[in-house]
């Protein structure tokens, strides 16, 4: 099983890519989940925390307060939050449909500063050889959107910043295994542009794309993804 992962901010056309990689074959690629395997990593970051401080011959006796705590090793835990991925992704699908599943979400930001490289760490052991597509929109046009204008202005651009840092860490750490998309590109008028995005997307996910898959690809640019499709804000809806 392969895994694939969207990260990038709110109002930046993920919706778009979403629906562009479930058009690929065998693909399964979920919506926004509140990031809960960053609840996941920190439940075992507290659960190590507590075993590194008792662990020892003492905690193999039952009348010992942590008695036990030997028995929580990272190996476990991985494979346990490996099925919950899994299984949380497919809900009643089976898994012999696919070879390739994952979510996008726009909560990246949530991960703190010091935290990236161990959460990311642990995220490459729970899902083995994750791909990470890192789509971007020009930050005017995110952060004029409905969903930005309803919060605080700074801290809009604190989140957003947050998971372009984020993006970069990515980048410079896993360079063979992140791929970038760019909503202007995808959805411009540029045809010949915007066919090598959707090209080099399929490639990078699934090893190729031939002319097929490729008109596949550019008939979901056609339907509405998202709660204000293309690219229309709240605020153009009503008018104002």
């Amino acid at each position: 099983m392969d895994y694939v992962f969207v990260v990038t901010y709110g109002r930046s056309g993920s919706t778009l890519v979403q629906g562009i990689l479930n058009a690929m074959p065998r693909t399964l690629v979920r919506g926004e989940n509140g990031l809960y395997v960053q609840h996941l990593f920190r439940a075992w970051q507290a659960a190590d925390g507590i075993r590194e401080k008792r662990k020892g011959r003492s905690a193999h006796r039952a009348s010992n307060a942590f008695f036990g705590i030997n028995a929580l090793t990272r190996g476990r835990f991985v494979r346990s939050a490996q099925r919950l991925v899994v299984g949380g992704i497919l809900g009643k699908h089976d898994q012999k449909d696919y070879d390739r599943i994952g979510f996008k979400e726009v909560l990246w930001h949530q991960v703190a500063p010091d935290e990236t490289e161990p959460f990311f760490a642990w995220l490459d052991e729970v899902c083995p050889g994750a791909k990470y597509v890192l789509n971007s929109r020009d930050i005017e046009q995110v952060v004029g959107s409905g969903f930005w204008q309803r919060q605080d202005a700074d801290a809009a651009m604190a989140a957003i910043r947050r998971v372009i840092e984020i993006q970069d860490h990515l980048r410079a750490t896993r360079p063979d295994r992140v791929h970038e998309t760019r909503y202007e590109v995808i959805t411009g008028d540029d045809r010949a542009a915007s066919d090598a995005a959707l090209r080099g997307l399929a490639e990078f996910v699934v090893g190729s794309c031939d002319d097929a898959l490729l008109e596949t690809l550019r008939g979901t640019l056609e339907v509405g993804h998202g709660p204000n499709p293309f690219g229309k804000s709240r605020r153009d809806k009503k008018g104002a």
